[in-house]
């Protein structure tokens, strides 16, 4: 449903509630984003977009849920930036300790199983022990990546060779399923990123990108400091490479690998 009445006022205290509860920013030249947004939300809950924001800005916290929902930025697909999953492959899995990494802002899953893959294809099969944390606020997003089933536009940018490997055909839509041996270090939990503490602590690399973007600029600072105090001493920070700009006063060593760059933790 929509409804005229929602003015600019009533827009800005939605965006206020959805920064302060997600990091998003859709106010400052994204009006016609989170306008949208309401309008999906109040659709999915029966009522219209000014009730929607007039319960979202007195604190529901189930209204305030759908539109997290619908804002949610959902743009992502196997193999992006592949240059630095290699780099972090190469960087990270030379040791025959058992790695913990943690995709953080995951969305569908995407990232997570690629990570996966690529310590199969470096020789880490299950007897490494590895484990993949991938995290997200949404709960849809994360409901698809537990199904990890996916389609022709989220796979276009993966190697055939590897999507021979590691996908398997999953009904006459042309939908893949990731393999069992890549799905079994992979665990999908629900996490914010703003309000949460780290899902854990000594991860030997955290993978974070095209998610800080979207965020507030104080609160991306304040989630940056969050996600380097769970990378262990020596570990490594990866960030989109138009997010890196945002690491610039983080205590880190910047290093290049193969036209990536990469984060490490001092120690």
């Amino acid at each position: 449903m929509t409804d005229g009445a929602l003015g600019p006022a009533a827009l800005a205290a939605v965006a206020r509630a959805l920064a302060a509860e997600t990091g998003l920013s859709l106010a400052s030249g994204l009006g016609d984003a989170l306008r949208a947004a309401l309008d999906r939300a109040a659709e999915d809950r029966g009522t219209t977009a000014a009730r929607l924001a007039a319960a979202v800005a007195a604190g529901d916290a189930g209204a305030l849920a759908a539109l997290v929902e619908q804002a949610a930025v959902r743009e992502t697909s196997f193999w992006r930036h592949p240059e630095q999953l290699a780099a972090l492959t190469r960087l990270a899995g030379d040791g025959p300790a058992p790695l913990r990494l943690w995709s953080a802002g995951c969305a569908s899953g995407e990232e997570a199983y690629g990570l996966a893959m690529l310590l199969r294809e470096a020789g880490r099969g299950a007897a490494a022990g590895d484990r993949v944390l991938a995290t997200d606020l949404s709960a849809r997003a994360l409901e698809a990546a537990r199904r990890a089933r996916y389609g022709a536009r989220t796979l276009r940018r993966l190697p055939p060779a590897l999507a021979a490997r590691w996908l398997l055909p999953a009904g006459p839509d042309g939908a893949r399923a990731v393999h069992p041996e890549v799905r079994a270090p992979v665990e999908v939990r629900h996490h914010n990123l703003v309000r949460d503490p780290p899902p854990g602590a000594a991860f030997d690399a955290v993978v974070c990108r095209n998610v800080l973007i979207y965020f507030d600029p104080a609160v991306a600072a304040a989630v940056l400091r969050t996600l380097l105090a769970a990378v262990r001493p020596g570990g490594w920070l990866v960030l989109g490479p138009v997010e890196l700009p945002l690491a610039a006063d983080l205590p880190v060593e910047w290093v290049e690998d193969g036209g990536a760059t990469l984060l490490r933790r001092p120690g």
